[in-house]
């Protein structure tokens, strides 16, 4: 196997930096949900194992990857120093922007709720429904016809 060279080097600590941004924009994803649905203890421990899970199949994959299977320390280093970049400067931007968000995905979910309830509390009142149904039935019977010759 053939050692990396620096330019290689220098390119798997970028990819490492990367690493560690996208690892702290997952994290914030989940404490957008986390904040926006009011978990408990049990939901806010399987958000954070699937963070964990998430993050440890990564940084296999980037040591499979781009590594070449070799676990470099440098590159754990990068990740880090990528997450604590992202924290530093994009976190609360990102947070608020996906708090947003979900804030805004939450109140359409609720209004399209409640608007097929005042839709279905209409459709009843009006008795469409029944009408309908009854139309059905009438269709639904057996003609005449074939009643009396065993033809269904």
């Amino acid at each position: 196997m053939e050692p990396f060279t620096n330019q290689e080097q220098w390119l798997l600590l970028l990819r490492s930096v990367l690493l560690g941004a996208g690892i702290g924009l997952l994290y914030d994803g989940l404490r957008a949900l986390r904040r926006q649905f009011r978990c408990g203890p049990l939901a806010t421990a399987g958000y954070d194992a699937v963070f964990w899970l998430v993050l440890l199949a990564g940084l296999f994959e980037f040591d499979l990857l781009f590594a070449v299977g070799q676990s470099r320390a440098f590159a754990l280093a990068g990740a880090a120093a990528g997450a604590a970049v992202y924290f530093a400067g994009l976190s609360d931007a990102v947070l608020a922007a996906l708090g947003g968000v979900l804030a805004a995905v939450v109140r359409l979910w609720r209004g399209g709720r409640n608007a097929a309830r005042r839709v279905r509390g209409w459709l009843r009142r009006c008795s469409i429904v029944q009408k309908i149904q009854k139309t059905i039935k009438k269709f639904a019977k057996t003609p005449s016809l074939f009643r009396g010759k065993g033809i269904e």
